[in-house]
């Protein structure tokens, strides 16, 4: 009976294809819907091309800070292959934001927000220009009580955002008030993907010192034990294979004609849940893949990536192409290798392609949060706050 239950539900995956449409219950102790004490947007992309708005709410009733860290991704050469001789640029930038209660706030990626409290209130009588975002023109693009100033990132970012909930004194804090979301634009055609940022919930235990323990038992580094949800042990990554058909796009009226084509692709996003600001020396972390069709074969595939990794599945492994898997679902679970001892946490995207003479060529983004089993992390993952920016 057990097999037969996964034969059905990857056969209703096929059935929606688009994947993104698939709902299915979050079953880990990381959270996407609900508060938080970290939140983690692993995918932040302002490279010219493609922009990000990031949404931070505070849920609870009184004033809430957080100090956060953009972690640049790119590579020392973008125009050559990752490994030993062009290493991941592994820079960082702090800030901090404070927010009033129940008060939402957003900012875009590539300007930044000022903090000005001489601001006007929104005028309503212009539409917004993400142009303005950060500037003293920004007017209802900056809308809303400035969280206090957000830098930009540096030019063509990729990489990740992180925030953690402090006391106004900066010392980390259990206050489970924070909640997020990630827009990424195309700016040229104006396409739209979001998700969900990753929360992690915190404990009574934290001793509010700049070391985050993140699961785990009690050690020398964590004497109070876990201060914070452990990072998941398995991530299940329910996709289209990739170059399979959008059943979902095929079947619309501008698409019935012989010549129309149409294609999903997916991108995975990876960041380590071990991180230390302070010394900026990331290790590199092995993931394992077993991945298994709509007819239950199963296959495997393995990548390593140090620091942030976002990559199209057929570039860890050609088995994720349809051609080669034998099929057009797939779900997939992904775990770091046993030697890395390492949680990671991860984020999808597709992006689905429509081309016929009618129409030319199409395409479209959809990201989605990937979920988990209830099984965490053994060890605890590690946050390391540099000491110059406690209790600032």
């Amino acid at each position: 009976m057990r097999r037969q239950r996964g034969l059905m539900r990857l056969m209703g995956l096929a059935a929606l294809v688009g994947l993104g449409l698939v709902a299915q219950p979050a079953s880990a102790k990381v959270t996407t819907e609900q508060s938080a004490s970290i939140l983690v947007f692993p995918k932040v992309i302002a490279d010219g091309t493609r922009d990000t708005v990031i949404q931070i709410t505070n849920t609870s009733n009184n004033m809430r800070h957080a100090h956060c860290f953009y972690v640049n991704g790119g590579l020392t050469d973008p125009t050559l292959p990752p490994g030993p001789l062009n290493p991941p640029l592994w820079t960082e930038i702090d800030f901090d934001i404070w927010l009033t209660k129940q008060q939402p706030t957003h900012w875009v990626v590539s300007r930044g927000r000022l903090d000005n409290p001489l601001d006007s209130p929104c005028s309503r009588t212009v539409s917004c220009d993400s142009a303005t975002s950060g500037t003293p023109d920004a007017d209802c693009c900056d809308a809303g009580f400035d969280p206090g100033r957000v830098p930009p990132v540096v030019p063509d970012f990729v990489g990740e955002l992180k925030c953690i909930e402090v006391d106004a004194s900066g010392f980390p804090v259990p206050g489970n008030a924070l909640k997020g979301e990630a827009t990424i634009e195309e700016v040229g055609s104006g396409d739209v993907s979001k998700y969900n940022a990753i929360g992690l919930k915190g404990f009574d235990s934290n001793d509010m010192n700049g070391t985050l323990c993140l699961g785990g038992g009690v050690t020398a580094a964590c004497p109070m034990g876990a201060e914070y949800e452990a990072c998941p042990q398995t991530w299940l990554l329910d996709s289209p294979s990739i170059g399979a058909p959008d059943l979902v796009a095929s079947s619309q009226p501008f698409c019935s004609g012989e010549d129309c084509s149409t294609s999903v692709d997916t991108n995975l996003t990876v960041v380590p849940c071990t991180e230390n600001f302070e010394t900026q020396n990331p290790q590199p972390v092995t993931l394992q893949f077993a991945i298994t069709n709509e007819f239950e074969q199963t296959f495997s595939a393995s990548t390593t990536f140090t620091c942030w990794g976002s990559f199209n599945l057929d570039q860890i492994n050609s088995i994720f192409k349809a051609s080669s898997l034998g099929g057009n679902i797939l779900q997939t679970r992904m775990r770091s290798a046993a030697g890395s001892q390492q949680g990671v946490l991860a984020v999808l995207e597709e992006t689905h392609t429509v081309s016929s003479n009618a129409t030319g060529t199409l395409v479209s983004r959809a990201a989605q949060n990937a979920h988990t089993t209830f099984q965490d992390q053994t060890a605890a993952d590690i946050i390391t706050i540099p000491a110059d920016q406690i209790g600032q």
